[in-house]
């Protein structure tokens, strides 16, 4: 791998040096801090965290649009019309549409579903699309997961006279389409109180109150494995109402409520399902599903989702399966290549233009160039007019807003403060880059960037007693918004360590600390210095047996180094 100008070892920050003193009285006490440092510092704050279904079940009315989409919909239900349902080809897409398929067709709808192929189509409605499902006898069309950016597109669509409803929750542009109903919670006349929904939880909401409104029973284990599923591979934060759609998810699908399409990708995967966590659902199934859409056609994952055989579900999750080992090899291949192109470069904003990585890849490489390097990256696969990206930013740099700025040198955007898309004519890609480039130096400096690592605690391994133990690791379910607690223990006995893994990436290590010996893994870190003596900073994980509990060692250094701990707020 090109060695990296300025690489640093990532900084050590506490997140709250007063957490000590503010933890909840009578809690083992590292938990106690750990808690405090996430805000929770009162029994009544612990129990709404440690049991999510007390988390706050809003009003779904709310939501802007909703009224208005629910009063279409019933009107296409009651007179028979054809309801396209048009997602994204990624999983929240795709759990989106399989929501509103299955929660529709009992009420008696007539539904089209639609999922752009990435390759021809690219992402969001497009017109070919919107004229397609026109001609096949459509009059309500309604899109999960995209539309909101869609202001052409809906306009066309309203000219073949196709009403919209849109359910979204990508950060919403200036100018909202003209849709009969634009449902999204970040919508800045939004009353609803949590703007995080991903777009499953929108539609899965939508389909509650569409229930409520038809005097028909809504049972929630029906559809909550999927706004789930969809949540968390999403990357929305597990937090508020997050938290508990996917608390309850997990434990539908832990006991025995597990659709035949999951139950085969749970087995292909080789995860038991009464083992189910939200990093099963974000690095166990939802990778098989993406790779649908990135190598294929994200059919295949909607196929899944539907199949109530669960022998040919098994042929479509092993399809999967077959998929995602392809994508993970030509993740490999093209993210070597993108650090080739970029050499030892140190740029505020990393840009990589190659007809050599596929579209379907292209958010995958980006992550990673953010991940290895701390930098906004954009990579971009070139085709011979237009190229299309996906972006991937880090913490402090809106990369929507950055992208949204340069609109009018794009062909299409959209996306997250954290992840985006947009396609661009090939003659503006030199004067993009510079615009973009420009704007990461203004806000994130030209100095090399050094990745920095969030604790909550700082304590001495050997404190670590069961009911510590058993307090953090019921932090899940765990993601973005809602980490694993981190800790860092000084001075621990470093009694073995190996590298493992298909490229002897990582470091099977054993420490000691008091009586106790402990087994961890440190990731992509074979290449660590290590000393008799070392720091280490870690997260509790399940082992590999899912009986016993070991250390996801984060980052380590030589106790006599002594790095600092920087103190955050």
């Amino acid at each position: 791998m090109t060695q990296l100008v300025g690489a640093q070892p990532p900084r050590w920050r506490l997140r709250d040096p007063y957490a000590h003193q503010n933890g909840i009285p009578r809690y083992p006490p590292v938990l106690a801090t750990v808690l405090a440092a996430r805000g929770i510092t009162t029994r009544q704050q612990a129990e709404a965290f440690y049991r999510p279904h007390l988390l706050p079940d809003h009003d779904p009315l709310l939501l802007p649009g909703m009224a208005d989409a629910i009063l279409r919909v019933d009107r296409a239900i009651r007179e028979g019309e054809l309801i396209a349902l048009y997602g994204d080809f990624d999983v929240d897409g795709v759990t989106s549409i399989a929501i509103l398929h299955e929660g529709l067709a009992p009420l008696g709808a007539r539904t089209l579903p639609y999922i752009p192929d990435r390759f021809t189509e690219g992402y969001g409605l497009n017109f070919g699309a919107i004229r397609s499902l026109a001609a096949a006898g459509a009059t309500l069309l309604v899109t999960a997961d995209c539309g909101i950016s869609s202001v052409a597109e809906v306009a066309y669509a309203n000219e073949l006279g196709l009403d919209v409803v849109i359910l979204d929750h990508h950060t919403v542009p200036d100018v909202l389409p003209d849709a009969l109903a634009a449902v999204n919670p970040k919508r800045i006349d939004s009353p609803y109180p949590f703007d995080e929904l991903a777009a499953c939880g929108v539609a899965y909401r939508f389909l509650e109150v569409l229930y409520d409104h038809l005097g028909v029973a809504f049972n929630d284990a029906d559809f909550i494995d999927l706004a789930a599923l969809g949540t968390v591979v999403d990357v929305a934060p597990l937090i508020d109402e997050n938290r508990r759609i996917v608390a309850r998810g997990l434990e539908v699908m832990r006991t025995g409520g597990l659709r035949p399409g999951l139950a085969a990708l749970a087995r292909v995967s080789g995860v038991a399902p009464e083992r189910f966590t939200s990093e099963t659902l974000g690095f166990a199934l939802g990778p098989r599903m993406n790779a649908a859409g990135r190598l294929a056609h994200a059919n295949i994952a909607l196929r899944l989702l539907l199949e109530r055989d669960y022998r040919r579900a098994f042929d479509l999750a092993s399809e999967l399966n077959a998929l995602n080992r392809e994508r993970q090899r030509q993740t490999e291949e093209a993210t070597q290549l993108a650090e080739e192109l970029l050499g030892p470069a140190d740029a505020p904003l990393l840009f990589v233009v190659t007809d050599q990585i596929a579209p379907g890849i292209v958010g995958l490489v980006a992550s990673r160039l953010a991940e290895r390097r701390n930098r906004p990256a954009v990579v971009l696969s070139r085709g011979p007019e237009e190229s299309r990206a996906s972006a991937r930013s880090i913490p402090g740099f809106d990369i929507v807003a950055a992208i949204r700025k340069e609109k009018e040198l794009l062909v299409r955007h959209g996306g997250h403060r954290s992840a985006a898309g947009f396609t661009v004519r090939n003659e503006h890609l030199d004067e993009l880059r510079e615009r973009l480039t420009a704007t990461a130096a203004a806000q994130l400096g030209r100095e090399p960037a050094r990745r920095v690592i969030d604790i909550d605690a700082e304590a001495p391994l050997a404190a670590l007693d069961g009911l510590e133990v058993k307090g953090l690791m019921k932090f899940e379910p765990t993601g973005h918004g809602n980490r694993k607690p981190v800790l860092l223990s000084r001075g621990v006995r470093l009694l073995d360590a190996k590298p493992v893994g298909q490229s002897g990436d990582h470091l099977r290590l054993a420490v000691r600390d008091g009586q106790v010996t402990w087994r961890g893994i440190a990731f992509r870190q074979a290449g660590a210095e290590l000393d008799d003596e070392v720091d280490i900073v870690y997260s509790l994980q399940h082992d590999l047996s899912g009986t016993g509990v070991e250390l996801e060692v984060l980052d380590l250094a030589p106790t006599a180094a002594a790095r600092p701990l920087e103190r955050g707020r």
